[in-house]
């Protein structure tokens, strides 16, 4: 059996701090890529000068700024592998990455998508196995998927970008969505589910770094508007009952990241909308009585400024 070609797709922007950790997970992996294809998005950074040590083991494409979405689409033209692996340039793959995914594929050459779990690391803390995916490790793990209805979205849930292994020819039918960043992921993983095979390995083969910074509190409205994007385009996979579930899990988080930064007054549209969902939910209840609670020194500071 002839071996596959395996393409890396790395989009860039402001990661000239990170992008050489990345890259040489990559280098490291006991099956080397094909080629690495590393897309800088209109970077204002010197991602060249970061890339000196491996320059000659890369291919640097540039673009003008355009978001995570259009990088790894412009990376997807370009890319001449069979498979396309992604990778974020603040992230980095576990040595076996590829050989692990790879190995699947012998075994099951009917699977056109593969993923894995993952650790999760804040900044330069210890990581973490991440805890998604440990409640649905029996159903959906370590055998092929060939889903339907609302488990096409639950499994789409269970996947994260840098752990993702997908035929070109499906890639070729699909694109990230610009503008729904930074769901577009999301987005992508709900379509390639419902239209081939697809398997989960259960071990972490990368690691998701959040870097300082990578979630900013202007971003919490977007992002999470995003994503109810997502829900609604999705809503028919769903149903009325899967989108209500998904919506009143997203309120929740909505109204606990403005929370989380100290900003209740932000928060209280979600959680009200939480709340609407789930009225006999305990837990959203008390995240209005925060919401609200934590209005009362705002409101203060408003009537003193006011005089």
């Amino acid at each position: 059996m002839r071996e596959p070609t395996v393409s890396v797709v790395i989009p860039a922007f402001r990661a000239a701090r990170t992008i050489a950790r990345s890259v040489e997970s990559v280098l490291r992996q006991t099956r080397l890529p094909d080629e690495i294809l590393i897309v800088d998005d209109g970077s204002p950074d010197d991602l060249l000068a970061a890339l000196s040590r491996h320059v000659d083991q890369v291919t640097l494409i540039r673009k003008v700024n355009g978001g995570a979405a259009s990088a790894r689409n412009v990376g997807i033209e370009r890319a001449r592998g069979e498979w396309i692996a992604f990778l974020d340039a603040d992230d980095y793959w576990e040595p076996l990455r590829l050989e692990r995914q790879l190995d699947v594929l012998r075994f099951h050459p009917q699977v056109r998508m593969l993923g894995a779990r993952w650790f999760d690391q804040v900044c330069d803390a210890p990581r973490v196995r991440s805890k998604v995916g440990e409640a649905e490790a029996q159903r959906y793990f370590d055998s092929p998927l060939r889903a339907t209805g609302k488990d096409i979205f639950d499994i789409a849930m269970l996947i994260w970008t840098s752990t993702v292994l997908v035929h070109r020819d499906q890639m070729l039918k699909h694109r990230f969505e610009s503008g729904l960043e930074p769901a577009e992921d999301r987005d992508m993983w709900v379509r390639l589910v419902s239209d081939c095979t697809l398997y989960l390995l259960p071990e972490p083969l990368a690691t998701y770094v959040q870097e300082p910074g990578s979630l900013s509190r202007s971003n919490i409205d977007r992002d999470c508007g995003n994503m109810l994007r997502v829900i609604h385009r999705h809503a028919d996979l769903l149903g009325q009952q899967g989108r209500r579930e998904w919506e009143a899990h997203l309120y929740r988080r909505w109204a606990g990241a403005h929370l989380s930064f100290g900003d209740p007054v932000n928060a209280l549209r979600p959680a009200c909308k939480r709340l609407q969902y789930d009225p006999g939910s305990l837990e959203a209840w008390w995240v209005l009585f925060k919401s609200v609670a934590g209005m009362a020194p705002c409101v203060s500071k408003w009537k003193a400024a006011r005089g």
